[in-house]
């Protein structure tokens, strides 16, 4: 819930003046640990069996374009693995995995 307030009447407002709610205070406390909705498995599911049937026609642009998402998707377990730390890897990974898609674009269009 995000309309949660403070017990105290002093900390409902801002140095500012502005209402502050303590949504963000109880968030920061219990942070959601990232995991992989039903969707996600799905599109990860189906992206495997696209990479294979691609592999099996060898068509090189569509097995990158896999390649990339299923890059992508490793990040919630980069996250899990190597805790806070793994922040840096996980920009690296969104990285990689955005220039492997856009180079299957333009190898495609080539």
């Amino acid at each position: 819930m995000r309309y949660r307030w403070f017990a105290k009447e002093e900390e409902r407002v801002d140095a500012f003046g502005v209402p502050v709610s303590r949504a963000e205070y109880d968030e920061a406390l219990h942070p959601k640990p990232r995991s992989y909705a039903r969707g996600e498995v799905l599109a990860i599911v189906l992206a495997i069996v696209i990479l294979c049937y691609e592999w099996v026609n060898d068509d090189a642009p569509l097995i990158f374009v896999c390649v990339s998402f299923l890059v992508y998707e490793l990040q919630p377990i980069v996250l899990k693995v190597y805790g806070p730390r793994g922040q840096v890897i996980c920009n690296v990974i969104k990285g990689f995995s955005l220039a492997t898609f856009i180079g299957a674009l333009a190898w495609t269009f080539l």
